[in-house]
């Protein structure tokens, strides 16, 4: 009997040991405590000089993510603002939305990254290719971006109106109030051709008559249901092409009546 509770016991220590030390080395994969010393991502969108500009530096920028592939609205994208605006990651993963939760803080080392100019808008990856932005390889995110042991909540959104939109306001999350949809209709086009859904901009309207673009993914989950009707508030990114602004959902952040 004495044998055999020796045995349970030093089973039990086994286990315990085994478990404490894969939460610890999980614990330590993947998060990690805010640096001491990191910039801006204002100032790290200023080392963008030209078309495309590869990082040398050892230069860190810690954010909120505000985006993700959650419904699929930013497939192989993050989205991560700090108090001096936002910035688009292209990242080679489908499921961002677990691995970089909504409002999770996360801390990206940009050393060996890129950044791109892409119609206007900054943007941050691998060097650009016949798409625009090259997505971080899936095997080397671990290299750059790493999940801080902050708790993730909810980020809340910028109130804005259309007219107070300006380029700081790129790539953060807002929300417009009291607005409309100016049409009927489903949030994405559909080719005829392929059956399948195609990025689409709808015009959302204040009660002024003043309209702004939103512009759903066709990858999107809700791409074929119909846009709400009434008057409600909606939140989402504010992106960027060419001197044209335009709305992103996050989350299907759509509060109608």
């Amino acid at each position: 009997m004495i044998a055999n509770l020796i045995s349970r016991m030093l089973l039990l220590t086994t286990s315990l040991f085994l478990l404490s030390s894969c939460d610890s080395s999980s614990s330590l994969s993947y998060k990690e405590k805010i640096p001491e010393h990191y910039c801006s991502i204002a100032n790290l969108k200023r080392h963008c000089s030209a078309q495309s500009v590869q990082i040398t530096k050892d230069l860190t920028i810690v954010g909120r993510v505000v985006g993700n592939d959650r419904y699929d609205e930013f497939s192989r994208l993050l989205v991560l603002e700090d108090a001096s605006g936002g910035i688009m990651i292209a990242v080679d993963h489908s499921d961002t939305a677990n691995e970089y939760p909504f409002g999770s803080t996360l801390i990206v080392y940009c050393n060996g990254l890129t950044l791109n100019n892409y119609g206007g808008k900054i943007q941050l990856g691998t060097a650009p290719n016949d798409y625009g932005t090259g997505h971080i390889p899936r095997e080397e995110l671990s290299r750059y971006l790493h999940i801080t042991l902050s708790e993730s909540t909810a980020p809340e959104p910028q109130h804005l109106r259309f007219a107070t939109v300006t380029q700081q306001h790129i790539d953060t999350y807002v929300q417009f109030d009291d607005v409309y949809f100016v049409k009927e209709g489903s949030w994405c086009e559909t080719d005829p051709q392929t059956g399948h859904t195609l990025t689409t901009e709808r015009l959302i309207s204040d009660a002024d008559g003043n309209t702004f673009r939103v512009r759903t993914s066709g990858n999107c989950s809700y791409a074929k249901e119909p846009v709400p009707q009434g008057t409600g508030s909606i939140r989402g990114i504010i992106d960027y092409f060419n001197g044209d602004y335009s709305l992103r959902v996050v989350n299907r952040g759509i509060d109608f009546k």
